[in-house]
């Protein structure tokens, strides 16, 4: 066995010695010595494996960047979503088609838009999707839009950039978080489908293609 340095950039330890055998790092295909043996140690996330094939790498990218997204969306969703919780529907029938009346008659939208198919929704944007701290509006839309129509609509509305049809990655792609559901939306669903007028949405971004079962 031929003794060579360790692999860290800043470490001058000699392994593949009878004092220091070395240990060989699985991950990412290189020999340390026992100090610098743990992935935390040699910053070992932002090695490129030794030996591996491009293809490979772009997988374990991509796959790193989804793990991150979902652990995003789970500390999103314990840590904000107190704040995001549906509002509290009144009690009795009176004062909830009250609240539910205070919200159509503050709510924008297209005039244009059938009011009979007008869903009308409490719309957040996440600090990390725009400069602004938490942007909210009562906005309508139609019953018959997808996802991803309202989302187009949504962020105009809140001046929340939208790149989602020049982008490739989910770093910066907007989602729609549906509160009350507890979950992403997909681009292709209907408006109708999963969410009703009262109901709260909010425009995340970089959190993965979907959550995690």
């Amino acid at each position: 066995m031929t003794a060579k340095q360790c692999s860290s950039p800043t470490c001058k330890t000699l392994i593949n010695t009878l004092g220091n055998t070395g240990v060989h790092c699985q991950n990412c295909n290189r020999e340390y010595c026992l100090k610098h043996r743990f992935r935390e140690e040699h910053d070992c996330s932002k090695l490129i494996p030794l030996g591996a094939r491009p293809v490979d790498i772009a997988i374990q990218s991509n796959k790193e960047k989804i793990k991150l997204g979902f652990g995003r969306l789970k500390t999103w969703g314990k840590a904000q979503q107190e704040s995001l919780k549906p509002v509290p529907k009144p009690s009795s029938k009176a004062a909830q088609l009250a609240a539910l009346n205070n919200l159509k008659k503050n709510a924008k939208g297209d005039d244009k838009l059938d009011a009979a198919k007008r869903v009308y929704l409490h719309v957040e944007a996440e600090a990390k999707s725009t400069t602004s701290k938490l942007p909210r509006a009562e906005l309508f839309f139609s019953a018959d839009w997808t996802v991803g129509r309202l989302l187009d609509e949504a962020a105009k509305r809140l001046q929340v950039a939208n790149v989602n049809n020049r982008v490739q990655t989910e770093e910066q792609r907007l989602r729609v978080y549906h509160v009350e559901g507890g979950r992403l939306l997909e681009y292709s669903e209907k408006v109708g489908g999963p969410l009703a007028s009262g109901n709260t949405v909010v425009l995340l971004r970089g959190v993965g293609p979907n959550q995690e079962k």
